[in-house]
């Protein structure tokens, strides 16, 4: 059976078909590699049900929509279409988060799709309250299912950016942190289909050349953060100077960019007086 998938991605133009074969082979036994070499007979319905992703993936369906099981930090996160796929780069977006959130503090992920950097702090972080928002309902719903299968004690609410949370922890936040849409939908057209053709729009583009969701979160985030609380965003890498000027001009201190690990202007941040 490994080897029909892996030919069938081959047959596809996949970049890794041996590697995704497996993947494909675990989602569809529900069997990890170890227990599928001891033994790799699979029953009928399990060779229907990798012939089923193997065609999806094949067809262009991100792999991890089609296994619907996406690695974030320590985690498994399920995702599948219509929330974002979290990245390597966020990683360090919670990394960095977690870095400027005090022993016992409150920390709010804004726009959190799957839950992957709520999830991941409250996972690292059980010192700290962690909360979780987000406008679109199918985002919301793998949110939930996340933070329920996870068991963690995450707080989601369905809202735009900081809107829908209790008036009462106005001023109460010490970290807020977001992975916004940030591409510029001019560029849409760089990207790769299995991205733009099956991701939600919603979570990729925005206007004002891809940083109105900045702009406006730069400008709320300052109500709902402590004095001295960090605001941590995800960001293009070709919008540095852009945003350093936008949160300088929103009134943060201590406003700094640092790249990924690809050496890409990544991270930004900046200190509410």
């Amino acid at each position: 059976m490994l080897a029909r998938v892996e030919e069938t991605l081959r047959s596809s133009g996949a970049e890794s078909p041996a590697v995704e074969a497996w993947w494909i082979l675990e989602a569809a036994t529900k069997r990890n590699r170890a227990a599928l070499m001891l033994e790799p007979k699979v029953t009928a319905e399990e060779e229907r049900c990798c012939e089923l992703l193997a065609g999806r993936r094949a067809a262009g369906e991100p792999l991890q929509y089609v296994t619907e099981v996406a690695g974030f930090r320590r985690l498994q996160i399920a995702v599948g279409p219509g929330v974002f796929i979290p990245r390597p780069e966020t990683e360090l977006v919670a990394e960095r988060a977690m870095d400027r959130l005090p022993e016992g503090g409150r920390l709010v992920d804004v726009g959190t799709g799957s839950g992957a950097i709520a999830l991941a702090i409250a996972d690292e972080r059980p010192d700290a309250t962690v909360f979780g928002t987000e406008p679109a309902a199918p985002a919301f719903t793998w949110a939930q299912k996340n933070r329920d299968r996870l068991g963690a004690p995450v707080e989601l609410v369905r809202c735009d950016l900081l809107d829908g949370l209790p008036p009462a922890l106005r001023g109460s936040f010490d970290v807020v942190v977001a992975n916004p849409p940030y591409i510029d939908r001019m560029h849409a057209e760089a990207l790769p289909p299995e991205i733009v053709d099956h991701e939600p729009h919603q979570a990729l583009f925005a206007p004002e050349r891809g940083l109105d969701v900045v702009i406006r979160l730069a400008d709320s985030a300052l109500a709902w953060l402590k004095p001295q609380g960090w605001l941590v965003l995800e960001i293009g890498s070709d919008q540095t100077q852009r945003v350093r000027t936008l949160l300088g001009a929103a009134g943060y201190d201590h406003v700094a960019v640092m790249p990924d690990l690809a050496g890409n202007d990544r991270i930004a941040e900046g200190q509410r007086p």
